[in-house]
């Protein structure tokens, strides 16, 4: 199996980390993994990209994701300044952060993953982490990685309290993801 995913968000947010995140729990359970994040203005609330690859079998090709199976939007206002379903398959997935679910897309999935960042206290400089939620949500619905690796990469990646709160995120965005 082999998975194309664009992950698109704005700065502060942990658009990368979540592609770092979820090529770490591929390489926990034995699979392989590439993340590529791409810079808008490099400055906090830009519009921010990362291409995360994911398989069975090693990846040969490095370069940006043109055909995605999945896309993840991590902020629903980037609808006002950019097209976040660009590159998306004909049959691909939309998961979306957002409390009013809406069916964008022919497969729409969405959690409100601000809800957990704010259950968890999980908010740095006013702005809701929400990318570890997501991570939890492109989980259970590609079913390509578990949630034990996901929690074991999280923890990998934050240390202590943070790592555990994190952790509790991703099992919740995991749970909390629905089809619209």
């Amino acid at each position: 199996m082999r998975l194309e995913i664009i992950l698109r968000g704005r700065g502060g947010m942990g658009v990368v980390t979540a592609g770092e995140v979820l090529v770490k729990a591929a390489v926990i359970e034995g699979k392989y993994g590439q993340s590529i994040p791409s810079y808008g203005g490099e400055r906090r609330g830009a519009p921010v990209t990362s291409y995360v690859r994911l398989s069975d079998d090693p990846i040969y090709i490095h370069r940006e994701v043109y055909n995605a199976d999945l896309v993840g939007v991590f902020d629903p206002s980037l609808f006002k300044v950019m097209n976040p379903l660009e590159g998306l398959k004909e049959d691909g997935i939309l998961v979306i952060n957002t409390k009013t679910p809406q069916k964008l897309w022919k497969k729409t999935f969405y959690l409100d993953a601000v809800e957990i960042a704010e259950k968890l206290n999980l908010v740095i400089a006013g702005w809701r982490l929400v990318n570890i939620p997501m991570v939890g949500a492109i989980a259970r619905i590609t079913g390509m990685i578990s949630l034990d690796a996901i929690e074991e990469a999280v923890k990998e990646e934050f240390e202590g309290k943070l790592g555990e709160a994190n952790a509790e995120a991703a099992k919740l965005g995991y749970e909390m993801v629905r089809e619209v």
